[in-house]
């Protein structure tokens, strides 16, 4: 019923798409229904709305539950994502925030992937510059402040490697960097999230946006994952 119009509003801003995107994206879609000013997610969830084109503001604010499906809130995250998370759940609870809201909720996503890479940090033994090599001690340094010490030291960012690998200094190569974590339903769940987060963080409201706990918690659960898999992988 809206596969065509939602589509054609992510191709409009999608930064990150990939081939095979579109795929996942209608299957996600079609769990959407709705009926008497509700739209209905999975046959269980009915969110209020004021009409039938505010089903675009339901999938992008739920991009992870429509995706991924259902997940559960971790407690055992790092310390970054856990405050992001808190603060995301307190906005749902209160209610009418609903764009900051979801701008939390995929934040919660864009701050696992820096705190996995610093997690990944922790274990490097040198930063490679040019004929350089540094020692490095991993433990103290994350994502952040690695990019700090590259500015400090005027280092081009995009001719840094840790341990043999490319720094990924953007958004974009950070995402491709945490691939090998993913499949292509979670890789195309944090790729779009991130991408709508830009776009609110940037004041780029174009959508009335419906968030439920629901978002969060796929959103927080495949943010777990990523680390039990780096822990399994690495």
């Amino acid at each position: 019923m809206f596969n065509k119009k939602i589509i054609k509003a992510v191709n409009d801003f999608f930064q990150y798409d990939k081939k095979g995107d579109e795929e996942i994206l209608n299957e996600a879609i079609d769990k959407i229904k709705y009926k008497d000013k509700y739209i209905i997610i999975n046959e269980t969830e009915k969110i209020k709305v004021d009409n039938k084109k505010d089903a675009l503001g339901v999938f992008l604010a739920n991009i992870p539950y429509l995706i991924l499906g259902e997940g559960e809130l971790h407690t055992d995250l790092p310390d970054k994502v856990s405050k992001v998370q808190n603060d995301a759940l307190k906005l749902l609870e209160i209610g009418g925030f609903n764009e900051i809201a979801t701008l939390e909720i995929y934040l919660v996503m864009e701050m696992a992937l820096r705190s996995l890479y610093s997690e990944w940090l922790n274990k490097a033994d040198y930063i490679e510059y040019k004929k350089k090599k540094v020692k490095i001690k991993g433990k103290e340094l994350d994502y952040r402040k690695l990019k700090l010490l590259l500015k400090k030291k005027g280092w081009s960012k995009y001719k840094v490697k840790i341990n043999g690998q490319i720094f990924p200094y953007s958004q974009g190569s950070l995402l491709a960097w945490a691939e090998k974590y993913m499949d292509k339903r979670t890789s195309l769940a944090f790729r779009l999230s991130i991408n709508v987060r830009n776009l609110l963080a940037h004041g780029e409201v174009e959508w009335k946006l419906y968030p439920t706990l629901n978002s969060l918690y796929s959103a927080s659960h495949a943010s777990w994952l990523l680390f039990e898999r780096l822990r399994r992988l690495d």
